[in-house]
């Protein structure tokens, strides 16, 4: 639990010393002449035990009635940061648990079975926290999205199915980076030595996690736009709003490398210019009648570009890194 104290720096010979809270030091079991760890900041320094080490965060669930049920609450375990799950399950339904098991486990980065009995299974984040920096991966979540946008809409416009496949495939590894992102952002909230180490701000924190979402969004309207590519798909649309189309992908590359500099080097000056394309989108697909699919395509390239002001949107407050 934290408690918030306020302390009054005192002078020592030639240091400047602070009391440490007497409840805290007899709970660590501490005493004159032990060692503790500094974790230093700009803005703040957390003091840390050598002594107790955090114990790994351990859920233990039950089967009942519904494998589902078992994989979602192991899908909720990962994401708040547990790093041991115990399911205690029956040998009868184990065949089903691999089945439904192994449509997740390629969205949860680190994640492995590391015992397998007869009425039990252990699974095991591997990865070390310290390894990827959430910087690095809403970075990497960045330039798959810039792909996923360029490839979804070129694969409507050469009607290239295997393009379409390829971001298929891309969205898969958005989630699993997204579901990664969620985990350590709850971990850094709970424990704030890690989200010092990490060098993140609480500010980072909540700008790091609405950014996760918008990009993991971003990519599931690729995946509408790509979904629909099929042999003979241009016949559906209006040669006019295939060049409108044109138009749009480059102007949504642009926003996506102009958000990224708003976001990661605080360049606000760019807004402007990314509200200017949006209205351009707006009016480069806006004609006096378009059929369902064209409506479908519209509506998701709009929202993609809505999304990425949000995104710039947050860039308000500089990064601590």
């Amino acid at each position: 639990m934290r408690v918030k104290e306020v302390r009054t720096l005192m002078k020592s010979g030639g240091s400047v010393v602070i009391s440490l809270p007497k409840e805290w030091i007899e709970g660590m079991k501490l005493k004159p002449g032990d060692n503790v760890e500094l974790l230093v900041t700009k803005d703040a320094i957390i003091v840390k035990t050598l002594t107790v080490e955090k114990l790994d965060k351990t859920t233990r669930l039950t089967y009942h009635d519904e494998i589902r049920h078992v994989i979602d609450h192991i899908i909720a375990a990962y994401l708040l940061g547990y790093n041991n799950i115990v399911v205690d399950i029956p040998k009868t339904v184990k065949d089903l648990f691999d089945i439904e098991f192994s449509k997740i486990k390629n969205k949860l980065m680190g994640l492995e079975i590391v015992e397998y009995s007869n009425n039990r299974v252990v699974l095991k984040t591997l990865i070390d926290p310290l390894e990827l920096q959430p910087i690095d991966i809403l970075k990497r979540m960045w330039q798959i999205t810039r792909e996923s946008i360029e490839e979804s809409i070129t694969s409507i416009l050469e009607e290239d199915i295997e393009l379409a496949n390829r971001v298929i495939l891309k969205d898969d590894e958005i989630d699993r980076l997204y579901f990664y992102m969620v985990r350590m952002l709850r971990s850094c909230a709970e424990d704030p030595a890690l989200q010092t180490r990490l060098n993140l701000s609480n500010i980072n924190l909540l700008d790091f996690r609405v950014a996760a979402y918008l990009l993991e969004n971003i990519n599931d309207r690729a995946l509408d736009i790509a979904s629909a590519t099929q042999q003979g798909i241009l016949k559906a649309f209006d040669k006019l709003f295939l060049e409108k189309l044109v138009v749009s992908k480059e102007l949504l590359k642009d926003n996506h490398d102009d958000v990224y500099r708003v976001f990661f080097n605080n360049e606000t000056e760019l807004l402007y210019a990314l509200l200017e394309r949006i209205n351009k989108i707006k009016l480069e697909l806006t004609l006096s009648r378009l059929t369902s699919r064209e409506l479908g395509v519209y509506e998701q390239v709009l929202m993609i570009a809505k999304m990425q002001y949000d995104l710039a949107e947050l860039s308000w407050i500089p990064l601590t890194r």
